[in-house]
Order: structure tokens, then sequence, then C-alpha cells
């Protein structure tokens, strides 16, 4: 499946050719700061099948970053918009391989993603969330 995206003002645009993938709901504590909400929805992918197939930062096709220590220990790379600020992908150092895309910037055709594979960090979802029925229910992260 192919999977297309984009910030929100479009100078940022990314690509995601994989059959598989792994859908999650993220709920730690990261996550709520970085989206301004309860929880983060993530399309988790082999780094090898993604890319960044327009952007005008510092050199074609780069976003702006910024990093910070997760729960792991290990630094975790946001990837954004320098013009709008969209999220638009991460990378966990401690999985160097994967790559985690923001599921609110897939174009149309992505965002009906169907059903979910697990929410994380549920020891930090909100008081005003039920668990997602049928979902797996991870302790701290997959």
């Amino acid at each position: 499946m192919i999977y297309n995206g984009s910030c929100h003002c479009g100078t940022v645009k990314i690509q995601l050719e994989a059959e598989s993938v792994t859908k999650a709901i993220c709920h730690c504590l990261d996550c709520q700061k970085r989206t301004a909400s309860a929880f983060s929805v993530n399309v988790i992918a082999p780094r090898e099948h993604f890319k960044v197939t327009q952007g005008n930062f510092i050199l074609p096709g780069k976003t702006k970053t910024w990093s910070y220590t997760s729960d792991s220990g290990k630094d975790y790379i946001v990837n954004f918009c320098g013009d709008c600020g969209s999220t638009l992908f991460g990378e966990p150092t401690r999985l160097p391989d994967v790559v985690s895309i923001k599921a609110g910037c897939l174009d149309n055709s992505g965002t009906n993603l169907g059903s979910m594979d697990a929410e994380v960090f549920v020891e930090r979802r909100v008081d005003y969330l039920k668990p997602f029925e049928g979902m797996k229910q991870i302790v701290g992260m997959i």
C-alpha cells in the first residue's frame, strides 16, 4: 500500500510504500504534549520504505527536527515543517530501522486506517478515555 502525506501548508510531502505496517495509538506524555491532545495515532513501518518527497529547508527534502529523551532513555527525533509546524514523522534512535508516521498528516486515502493494532503507554491514558475495544493494551512501548 502507498501512503502519501504532507504538512498542513503542503511544503513538506512524505511517502510510505509498505505492505505491512503497525498502527498504534500512543498515550505517552511526550505525544500528549507534542500534539496538544490526549494521544497520537501512528503508522510504524520500516525506514527503508519511507521517504520525504518534497521540502525546502536547508537542503531539499529535509524537515526541521527536534529531539528529546524518550522513556527508553534514547533520543526520539521529531520531524516537522518549519513553516506551519505540522509534525510529520518520528525517528526512535533505539529502533534506527523504523519510522513512526503521524497519521494526521496522511492524505485522505490514508487517514482511514481501519482497525488499529495496539494502544501503547496505556498507563498514561487520560482518565476520560476508555480502552479502545479489540486492541492490544500495552504498558510502555511495543
